[in-house]
């Protein structure tokens, strides 16, 4: 995964598979949001930027669609709809956004959510990979990992989503 330091945060030492290696100790960036009772992030590295909800474009019959975004067409993921078979209600005390991301293949593409994303620094230690056997059974096989996050006293899980298994 690329992040903003040199060392990748996902690293994992040999000696403790499934565990986070001790060469980097700054905390990771991610940004967060809230999709029905789930809760996800992205690497901040791989998050090129939020954007006002602008109408999108496609058939209806998939979880994707297509925006026009200043000089190319981007595909836009309903990712509310691809993992929970219904798409997300407009929020009425909000606005809706697009998070504009790129995979490492270089290709760009937007989430939909329904409220503005939090900016959120996780220490290492805190980030721990989805069981091979959890991602194979369950709708959340694009996500590869789990924050594990305390907030006044109460523990949060967050899905890291994985840029490269949403398209």
């Amino acid at each position: 995964m690329a992040t903003i330091n040199s060392v990748s945060p996902l690293a994992y030492s040999a000696a403790n598979p499934g565990q986070i290696a001790e060469v980097e100790r700054r905390p990771e960036k991610f940004v967060l949001f809230a999709m029905g009772k789930l809760n996800f992030a992205l690497s901040i590295a791989l998050v090129v930027k939020i954007l006002p909800h602008t109408p999108s474009y496609g058939s209806g019959l998939s979880d994707t669609g297509v925006l026009n975004l200043e000089d190319r067409a981007v595909t836009v993921i309903d990712l509310h709809r691809r993992l929970f078979r219904t798409s997300q209600s407009p929020n009425q005390r909000s606005r809706q956004y697009f998070i504009l991301v790129k995979n490492r293949r270089g290709e760009e593409f937007c989430l939909l959510v329904n409220d503005a994303p939090t900016l959120m620094d996780i220490p290492h230690k805190q980030i721990r990979k989805l069981p091979d056997s959890y991602r194979q059974t369950d709708s959340l096989h694009c996500a590869s990992h789990v924050l594990v996050v305390e907030r006044k006293s109460e523990k949060f899980t967050i899905f890291l989503l994985d840029p490269d298994l949403l398209l």
